[in-house]
């Protein structure tokens, strides 16, 4: 009898890979031809601003931008590797301008938007992409669990003040980077922000992902005002450093398949590029609209988009004012 606890555990992660591997991987990327299909885009005149750009996703998304002619403000804590993400884009028809923030305060990502550099500036393109995946509870000095301020809260903190103050460009984009791990979980709040006595990583991981899609509907409506266009896109497996710190099992059996980062960045490209009609409910991966319900429990949801805002607002104005 206790073979069958890790028994059930194998099968579960069998079915697992076997699920998901052939298309969140490597494999599904070229076999969906994507190498062979380019993003053209000439992003000249065009303002970005990209969350997390110091690696992973968020590098590889502004390198796209500028080599594309974009000028990238590049929002990261890490002061070299800003400038050696500006030494990659040397020579590119954009630019990158460094933007050192803290991303998991969110005092500093309220008065991001209030810089003088940022201010003056309308972005065209704003991909929420920092995230990362806690092992274990760690606090902010302003007392929120870190991931949940920088998956999320931050997100939201961001994009409402950048809208407030005028810094979104009429039909802007915004793109939300999730994960897979959202398929894990339904719409909660009661997984965002776990005390230190309750909290379990890749749940709140999975409820801040799933929260992602929530915003990225409301905003559709809330910025109809400036037209806005949001989009939430799931990169696929992707190896990046996150992958590598936070899920060394995961990346040991699937490191030879995982994507690279480009790949991982290559619908946040094409959707800044393209536009396409929002959808709703669903996620944008390798250039289509997909379902972010991949098992039957999470299409009940626990809340309402509506409720994960009120809960974002009130830690807002708790914190930040």
């Amino acid at each position: 009898m206790a073979e069958l606890p890790f028994l059930q555990a194998l099968m579960k992660s069998v079915n697992f890979y076997a699920r998901f591997a052939p298309s969140f991987t490597r494999v599904g990327y070229i076999a969906r031809g994507l190498p062979f299909k380019p993003v053209r885009a000439d992003y000249s005149g065009q303002t970005w601003l990209v969350t997390g750009a110091t690696g992973g996703l968020g590098r590889a998304a502004a390198l796209r931008a500028v080599r594309k002619g974009a000028t990238v403000y590049a929002v990261g804590r890490n002061v070299a590797a800003l400038d050696a993400l500006q030494a990659a884009a040397a020579g590119a028809s954009g630019r990158i301008v460094p933007v050192v923030c803290d991303l998991s305060s969110m005092r500093a990502v309220s008065d991001l938007a209030r810089r003088p550099e940022i201010a003056a500036l309308k972005f065209d393109v704003l991909v929420n992409n920092v995230g990362l995946l806690m092992r274990s509870y760690q606090a902010t000095a302003e007392g929120v669990e870190t991931s949940y301020a920088t998956n999320l809260l931050g997100h939201y903190i961001l994009t409402e003040q950048m809208h407030a103050e005028g810094l979104l460009a009429s039909e802007a984009a915004i793109i939300n980077v999730v994960s897979g791990g959202l398929y894990n979980l339904p719409l909660t709040k009661s997984m965002l922000n776990i005390p230190e006595e309750k909290f379990n990583g890749f749940a709140a991981y999975a409820a801040h992902k799933r929260a992602q899609v929530a915003l990225t509907e409301h905003w559709r409506a809330a910025f109809a005002d400036i037209g806005a266009r949001t989009y939430a896109v799931h990169p696929g497996w992707a190896d990046t450093a996150g992958v590598k710190t936070s899920l060394p099992k995961f990346r040991k059996i699937l490191a030879p398949i995982l994507r690279n980062d480009d790949e991982g960045a290559d619908t946040i490209d094409w959707l800044a590029a393209t536009r396409p009609s929002e959808v709703v409910d669903e996620l944008w991966f390798d250039r289509k609209p997909r379902t972010a319900h991949a098992y039957p429990h999470t299409r009940t949801p626990r809340a309402t988009p509506a409720d994960i805002v009120a809960f974002l607002e009130r830690d807002r104005q708790a914190l930040v004012g």
